[in-house]
């Protein structure tokens, strides 16, 4: 009998062991969002300084990097490698973060990685930034006029070159804080797209730390490429500004997408910074889609002398004296502009969601001053500067309270007799300024895959928790039926 007990009792212990341990335990789920980049975190290892998966590229202004003029208008090669952040200065944000930057020495640089995409496929790379301008080491704050000019880009081809054809988000100069930027794209049809991130360091005086990190990067399939469905052909549309050849040898190149001023320049074997100063782009790199481009100025033509004629009788001209006729209208030129609220900041009107937008002030500046001023109303646009004469010109404009403009902040034109030039110049809303019913920001895709994956595992846990202690409640009940089941038959057995 004594047996038959130990032996129920041993198998009931079994049995409670065995459903504690065995118990099935819940699955985290998996977020929907693929991040398509290798090692988007910039991990270890590192080879050269960057890190793996990744590429360094940079530009270099040769010969300049050992003369070092002092406008330092030049960019040399700087330095890579990974941050640990040992003295917890906020470096990373996790793990390693990627270092990219240089002593004393004016620098445009960062790294690269071309992924395998869908053709057609709409891709959005997110990354974050953070860049330090001083002579002090941290945690001294950066100098404020030492702007990083922090990018990010994509080649939707995946060339891997950062100087052809890449798609570049808006510079960020925020210093001493993570930034994140973002830039989205349609995939070639090379089935590839590259992804790059960029800092610039030039038109400073160097300082002992000119840096940036950058960590937590994304590649994600924001929309799959469209269905090919038959179409009846269409025209294509009218560009939105056109140009003519000049006659006086002037070269123009008109903005296409993909293009950069540094791949424009060397397209045309010139310096970018002559490409800066005929445009009065200032320092900026900023171009967009179907901006012209004065690449290299020509020479007037020679006027020929008309030889007379016995056949064409000479016209007094009217006002007698020294009094000089003005030119046909055909020797002279026309500027037309309209204003509309860029949504969607791709810089090309959509007149079926994008309307005309009121409140902006626009100034048109010739060899000679102001030629004319206009604020728009939303209404009778296009506004056009008439009777100009040839030459170069610059538009200025100032945007109604809330707004920015999603182009350059100035318009370098360059008119030839005859030509009407037509912009249509994007605004959209100022990071920060609400719409009157806009709702709360929306948090975006990535941040709440990674809020909901750490609520899930939150609740796995927990769930884990619940099972071993009502397993240990379990066993302990056991153990205490077993020993009075024992004490009773002891007591019996007296």
């Amino acid at each position: 009998m004594k047996n038959k007990v130990r032996w129920l009792t041993l198998a009931l212990l079994m049995g409670v062991l065995v459903g504690l341990f065995a118990a099935p335990r819940p699955v985290p789920l998996v977020a929907q969002t693929q991040n398509l980049l290798a090692n988007p975190g910039f991990e270890e290892p590192y080879n050269d300084g960057v890190a793996n998966g990744w590429a360094a590229w940079y530009e270099d202004s040769g010969d300049l990097c050992n003369t070092k003029p002092s406008d330092w208008n030049f960019v040399c090669r700087p330095s890579w490698g990974p941050e640990y952040d040992y003295n917890h200065f906020g470096l990373v944000r996790n793990g390693l973060s990627q270092h990219v930057g240089a002593q004393y020495i004016t620098w445009h640089a960062g790294v690269y990685q071309t992924v395998n995409v869908p053709p057609g496929s709409r891709v959005r790379f997110t990354v974050w930034g953070y860049s330090r301008a001083a002579n002090e080491q941290p945690p001294a704050p950066s100098y404020t006029d030492w702007a990083p000019r922090m990018q990010v880009g994509i080649d939707p081809e995946g060339r891997g070159n950062w100087a052809t054809g890449v798609i570049w988000s808006a510079e960020n100069n925020v210093r001493d804080s993570w930034q994140q930027l973002s830039i989205e794209a349609t995939a070639g049809e090379s089935g590839k797209v590259t992804v790059f991130v960029s800092s610039q360091y030039r038109l400073v005086l160097p300082l002992a730390h000119m840096d940036s990190w950058w960590d937590d990067a994304v590649l994600e399939v924001v929309q799959p490429a469209a269905t090919p469905t038959p179409v009846q052909p269409t025209a294509p549309p009218a560009p939105v500004m056109t140009s003519t050849p000049l006659p006086d040898g002037t070269v123009i190149h008109v903005v296409q997408p993909g293009d950069t001023l540094y791949g424009i320049a060397y397209e045309y074997g010139v310096d970018p910074e002559q490409i800066r100063q005929l445009n009065n782009l200032g320092s900026s790199n900023l171009i967009v889609v179907g901006q012209q481009l004065v690449i290299k100025q020509g020479q007037p033509a020679a006027t020929p002398t008309p030889q007379p004629t016995e056949a064409a009788p000479q016209e007094t001209p009217q006002g007698g004296g020294g009094e000089t006729t003005p030119p046909p209208s055909g020797d002279l030129a026309t500027v037309c502009v309209s204003a509309y609220n860029d949504r969607n900041g791709d810089m090309v009107m959509q007149p079926e969601s994008e309307e005309l937008l009121p409140n902006v002030s626009l100034t048109l500046e010739g060899p000679g001053g102001t030629v004319g001023s206009h604020v728009t109303d939303g209404l009778s646009e296009p506004f056009c500067f008439q009777n100009l004469q040839p030459g170069n010109y610059v538009l200025k404009q100032t945007p109604p309270p809330g707004y920015q403009p999603t182009g350059p902040a100035e318009w370098g034109i360059v008119l030839s007799a005859g030509q009407t030039t037509s912009l249509q110049l994007g605004y959209r809303r100022a990071e920060g300024a609400a719409e009157a019913t806009a709702a709360a920001p929306a948090t975006p895709a990535s941040e709440q895959s990674e809020g909901q994956a750490q609520q899930e595992d939150t609740v796995t846990r927990l769930l884990g928790i619940v099972l071993r202690v009502s397993g240990i409640i379990a066993l302990v009940l056991a153990l205490l039926v077993a020993g009075l089941f024992l004490a009773a038959q002891r007591g019996k057995g007296r």
